[in-house]
């Protein structure tokens, strides 16, 4: 039997945040349940985050895996309460922070409800803390807010945005492994669940753990360097070819500097005082990349490979998105697959990721369509309290 490990799980899907559907993403690929409640005519703020022209695939990209249901706490049909809805869920997905509980319309039944599901709660920084948090509360800052974006760019210019919904990400990821920890320990144990809360920028700390003791310690923000690790007296760095494409250099070891510097600029450049030593190579690293660079912007990204290879050197190429949709490696793997959409366009996707072995993968579907599923769930709460 290829049961999905998360098949006996259903979830419910109350915030309209990125980082909470993007948790219960990660859950539906390995066959949890998801229905998202989209009580409004619009639906889930989510469906419109991004251009009307791209609504349908953003929304599938999201939401694909998911059910759709549209419920008023205050108006539940066939005699249903939010005690009977809790009953039956698993895990409820929100996003309004732990202080606000005890108005929320539905949330407001959780202490009194006889099985307490676990709640998972990703909210915006500062919602819980608004007389400490600096600058805004809204989602869309918490990358500003956590230090990610002061270490991203070159020293001498502005702090640049990551291309990705960063924190939200993070904190989806960190949330659903939490909260897959805490459903063993509970059913191990047979007790409640504990709730599981986290404001978003929390998740991004975990990603600049070195960052923050370094500081402590020397007094000083580390800050941004550009394409050069800050605590690296290797040589790395991502310089433009010939041909338009950058590469990935990395040569953090005496031996593989030495081995670079020869290709680059023969034994004379290996054995100049300025660079023949980690110590003195840090202190004249920007020196070293004007050299590097130059070389690097004679030749094309597919003969630096081959020379990097014979001379045994890290290198790699930097991929673009149409790079990755190429590349064999990644289509040997399964990595990505085609979906179709309902107006008859297809889309790539993403595709079980991280596999699991041993089971077959979960199938693609489509993302639901505003309330879809509403009377299935009714009656599937229905026939569970009967």
């Amino acid at each position: 039997m290829n049961k999905l490990p998360l098949s006996n799980l259903t979830i419910l899907e109350l915030g309209s945040s990125l980082s909470g559907s993007y948790a219960g993403q990660m859950m539906a690929k390995f066959g949890a349940k998801i229905f998202i409640n989209e009580p409004t005519i619009l639906g889930s703020p989510l469906r419109h985050l991004v251009p009307s022209d791209y609504q349908m695939k953003w929304w599938n990209t999201i939401s694909k895996n998911k059910f759709s249901i549209s419920l008023d706490p205050y108006y539940l049909q066939n005699n249903l309460s939010v005690s009977d809805i809790f009953n039956h869920v698993d895990v409820i997905i929100t996003d309004i922070g732990p202080k606000k509980w005890a108005i929320d319309p539905w949330l407001k039944y959780y202490e009194t409800c006889p099985k307490k599901p676990l709640v998972i709660d990703i909210y915006p920084s500062g919602k819980d803390m608004s007389h400490l948090w600096q600058g805004s509360s809204l989602a869309e800052f918490t990358s500003a807010n956590s230090g990610m974006l002061h270490l991203t760019g070159w020293e001498d210019g502005p702090p640049v945005g990551v291309e990705a919904p960063i924190a939200e990400y993070l904190a989806g990821i960190m949330a659903a492994s939490g909260a897959l920890a805490e459903l063993g320990f509970s059913r191990n144990h047979k007790t409640s669940p504990r709730p599981i809360s986290m404001a978003m920028h929390e998740a991004v700390l975990r990603m600049i753990e070195w960052q923050l003791p370094i500081s402590a310690l020397e007094g000083n923000a580390v800050l941004r360097n550009g394409n050069n690790f800050p605590m690296n007296a290797g040589i790395s760095n991502m310089p433009l070819t010939k041909d338009g494409k950058y590469i990935a250099i990395s040569a953090a070891s005496q031996e593989v500097a030495m081995r670079l510097l020869n290709l680059i600029g023969g034994s004379e450049l290996a054995n100049h005082p300025h660079y023949s030593t980690p110590k003195a190579r840090a202190d004249n690293m920007k020196d070293l990349y004007v050299k590097l660079n130059a070389w690097v912007a004679t030749k094309t990204q597919e003969e630096i490979l081959l020379l990097a290879s014979e001379a045994d050197i890290v290198v790699g190429p930097i991929y673009n998105s149409l790079d990755i949709l190429q590349d064999p490696t990644i289509s040997e793997r399964g990595n990505l697959t085609t979906m179709q959409l309902s107006n008859d366009e297809q889309m790539d996707q993403t595709f079980h990721i991280p596999k699991v072995s041993g089971i077959n993968p979960i199938k693609l579907t489509n993302a639901p369509e505003l309330g879809a599923h509403t009377l299935d769930f009714l009656q599937l709460i229905s026939q569970k309290n009967s």
